[in-house]
C-alpha cells in the first residue's frame, strides 16, 4: 500500500500567508473542537491461546465464519481467498485470484463473502458455502478493510474515512471521519464490527483502534507494541531475511476476527506464524 501524501500548491501557499489572521483563528477553533474529544481508553487484554498460521499468507482480511477462519491474502500473483481450520491452521479450501488482482479485506454478510481489491476498483462476491462466484461490484476508491453492521457494509480505503454502503449495490449511505484528540486518524485498514463498535488496524502502527461508528471518535486503543516478539513461540528470524517479502513489504499487524460465542478476538499479521486469541479485560 502507498502512503497517502498531502501537498500544497503555490496558490495555496500564497493564500495561507495572505490570510494569516483568519487561518490562525480557524486553527484555534479547530484545536478547540479536537480538544473536546477525550483521549481513548487503554484497553487491557489477556492472551488466551495461539494457533498456527501460514507464514506465506500476506493477511489482508480475517473473519470467523461457521467455526473456521475465512482469510483474504494479498500481493500480486499471490492473492487468495481461503477457509482455514482454526486449530491446525490447515487450508481446507482456497481460491487463487488473478495475478493482476491485489486482494484486500473481506467480510461475510448474509452468507455472502465480500472481498476487496486494492487498486483494481472491484469488490468480489462469493457464496460462503463453496466460494462460488456471485459477481463483482465497482468501487471508486482503493479497497483496504471491510466489515458490516446489521444493515451496511463498512469500507476503509487508507484515509481517515469509513464508508457505509448498501451490500447489494455499494451505494453510499454515509461517510464517517475517524478522529481522536489530536485530529483525523488515517491509514485505517482491516476492520471488524464488534458489539456496536468498529475495531480497526491502522497500517504500520502496533495497535488496534476502537471506534464509535456514529461520531467517528476513537474511544479505545489496544496497545500491541512488540506483541509478536513477546508472545510468539516460533523462530522469527525469517522475518529479517534480506530480500524476503517480510523485509520488502512488511510483516505488520493486520487481521481482526471476533469469536461471538467466547467473546474473544483473534489477531494476526502479514506473514505471521501464529494467530492469537485475546480477551479484553
Amino acid at each position: 500500500m502507498k502512503r497517502l501524501q498531502l501537498s500544497l500548491t503555490t496558490i495555496g501557499v500564497v493564500l495561507l500567508f495572505s490570510c494569516g489572521g483568519n487561518t490562525e483563528k480557524g486553527q484555534d477553533q479547530s484545536s478547540a473542537v479536537e480538544n473536546q474529544i477525550a483521549a481513548p481508553a487503554n484497553l487491557s487484554y489477556a492472551v488466551i491461546n495461539s494457533y498456527p498460521h501460514d507464514t506465506a499468507a500476506f493477511t489482508q482480511g480475517l473473519e470467523v465464519y461457521q467455526n473456521s477462519f475465512f482469510e483474504s491474502t494479498g500481493l500480486f500473483g499471490r492473492s487468495s481467498l481461503r477457509r482455514v481450520d482454526i486449530q491446525s491452521g490447515k487450508i481446507s479450501k482456497s481460491k487463487k485470484m488473478d495475478s493482476l488482482i491485489f486482494a484486500e479485506g473481506l467480510t461475510v454478510y448474509n452468507d455472502t463473502i465480500y472481498q476487496l481489491s486494492w487498486e483494481n476498483h472491484l469488490v468480489f462476491m462469493y457464496t460462503a458455502k463453496d466460494f462460488k462466484p456471485i459477481g463483482q461490484l465497482p468501487w471508486t476508491g482503493q479497497g483496504w478493510g471491510i466489515t458490516h453492521d446489521d444493515n451496511n457494509l463498512i469500507i476503509s480505503e487508507g484515509s481517515d474515512k469509513l464508508y457505509f454502503v448498501e451490500p447489494q449495490t455499494l451505494k453510499l449511505k454515509k461517510i464517517v471521519s475517524v478522529k481522536d484528540q489530536y485530529g483525523a486518524v488515517n491509514n485505517l485498514n482491516e476492520l471488524e464490527f464488534i458489539d456496536g463498535y468498529v475495531y480497526a488496524n491502522r497500517w504500520q502502527y502496533d495497535y488496534i483502534l476502537k471506534i464509535d461508528p456514529n461520531s467517528g471518535y476513537v474511544v479505545g486503543i489496544i496497545n500491541l507494541q512488540d506483541f509478536l516478539q513477546k508472545n510468539s513461540r516460533a523462530d522469527l528470524n525469517y522475518l529479517k531475511k534480506e530480500g524476503s517479502t517480510a523485509m520488502q513489504s512488511g510483516a505488520v499487524l493486520n487481521g481482526i476476527a471476533y469469536n461471538k460465542k467466547e467473546k474473544t478476538l483473534y489477531i494476526t499479521g502479514k506473514l505471521w506464524p501464529e494467530i492469537f486469541e485475546i480477551r479484553l479485560q
